[in-house]
């Protein structure tokens, strides 16, 4: 008759010696536990500043195209869209971008610069920016900045036009808007 001996396992001692064959302590395995959530910790932490990051340079970059059609809706006017309701970015009364005098100046820049009242609608004059829908509002009647708030825009027709995003912010930190004018 033949033996066999029996199968060891990390967990049990081996009959034939005195000594336990290796295997990992609980100690062991919550340290390694605890220093993958530190990484992971740390890795998410940056990732949120990433995208703040590429949010804001989003923002900045659709400020200055804003700012550049306006300019070619000028160049053939020889007036900038003038809305009937303007926000005032000189006021902190204005620093919340949902009320209505945000989407009424919006929907006035919109209607000039994409020459119809939809990004989908048929156009009604020249179009002087081609917007990614993501930068239209549900209603498809005025632009919003990366964090889902309307742009602000102000201009009575004649000066340059003031184009700001309040960077998702409602409390009239206003050093933290992206705006189409130098930060003094």
């Amino acid at each position: 008759m033949i033996m066999t001996k029996p199968a060891q396992t990390p967990f049990h001692q081996n009959k034939n010696t005195s000594h336990a064959t290796p295997a990992f302590t609980l100690v062991e395995l919550l340290g390694v536990i605890t220093i993958i959530g530190v990484l992971a910790g740390l890795t998410l932490g940056g990732a949120g500043a990433i995208r703040r990051h590429g949010a804001t340079s989003q923002a900045k970059s659709e400020v200055a195209a804003l700012q550049a059609a306006c300019e070619r809706y000028f160049a053939d006017n020889n007036a900038y869209p003038a809305p009937s309701t303007m926000p005032d970015p000189s006021t902190t009364l204005d620093v919340n971008p949902t009320v209505s005098k945000y989407s009424t100046a919006g929907t006035t820049l919109f209607t000039n610069l994409v020459g119809s009242s939809t990004l989908t609608a048929t156009l009604t004059s020249k179009r002087y920016f081609e917007p990614k829908p993501a930068m239209v509002n549900t209603n498809g009647n005025y632009f919003i900045d990366p964090w889902g708030y309307a742009y602000g825009y102000n201009s009575n027709g004649t000066n340059a036009p003031l184009i700001w995003s309040t960077a998702g912010t409602m409390k009239g930190e206003t050093n933290k808007w992206i705006t189409s004018w130098p930060k003094l």
